[in-house]
Order: C-alpha cells, then sequence, then structure tokens
C-alpha cells in the first residue's frame, strides 16, 4: 500500500492580518481633570464677584478697626547739609619685621 498524500508539502498559511492602532489608547482622565478645573473657576468666580465672599460681614457688623489709638511724640532730627570725613592716611610702605608669612 502506498500513501499517496506522503510526498505532498503541507499547506503552509501565508495570509496574515495586521492591526494598526492610531490615536495610542489615552483614557479620559484628562478631560475630567480639565472640566472640573473649570467648574471650581467658575464657582470662584462667582463667589468673587458676587459678592458671596462678604457678606456674613455686612450682616452681623463686624468692626475690623482694632488697634488702638496710639499719640507718638514730635521727633525733631537736625540733620546737617554738608558731612565732612577727614582725611586717613594709610602708610603704604612695607617693613620688614623678618616673619615671611604676611
Amino acid at each position: 500500500m502506498t500513501d499517496y498524500d506522503r510526498d505532498r508539502e503541507p499547506v503552509r498559511e501565508t495570509d496574515r492580518t495586521t492591526v494598526v492602532q492610531t490615536g495610542g489608547g489615552r483614557g479620559g482622565g484628562g478631560v475630567i481633570v480639565a472640566i472640573i478645573a473649570i467648574l471650581a473657576l467658575l464657582v470662584l468666580l462667582y463667589l468673587f464677584f458676587g459678592g458671596g465672599l462678604n457678606r456674613a460681614a455686612d450682616e452681623v457688623g463686624v468692626n475690623v478697626n482694632v488697634a488702638p489709638n496710639v499719640d507718638l511724640p514730635d521727633v525733631n532730627l537736625n540733620i546737617p547739609d554738608k558731612i565732612e570725613i577727614p582725611e586717613v592716611k594709610v602708610d603704604t610702605e612695607k617693613k620688614a619685621d623678618g616673619n615671611t608669612a604676611n
């Protein structure tokens, strides 16, 4: 008996599928952070320009002037128009005293 399929080469698959992804598959975390930051900025702008941050002090009547009245004495400083500095004489001549580590 002969094996008639014996000498045949096995069939090799030559078709290949290559998948190319573009965009890197980034998540949406940056978009969420940007939306939260914009909402926080809008709330702060509303409170600041709407006067919501300083209404409590107006209703209560808080007196912010807490410094006592202090009477300072008059101080009279007499400063001369011209200050004369005496001339300083420096001896530039070196004198050998026997010490070489000068």
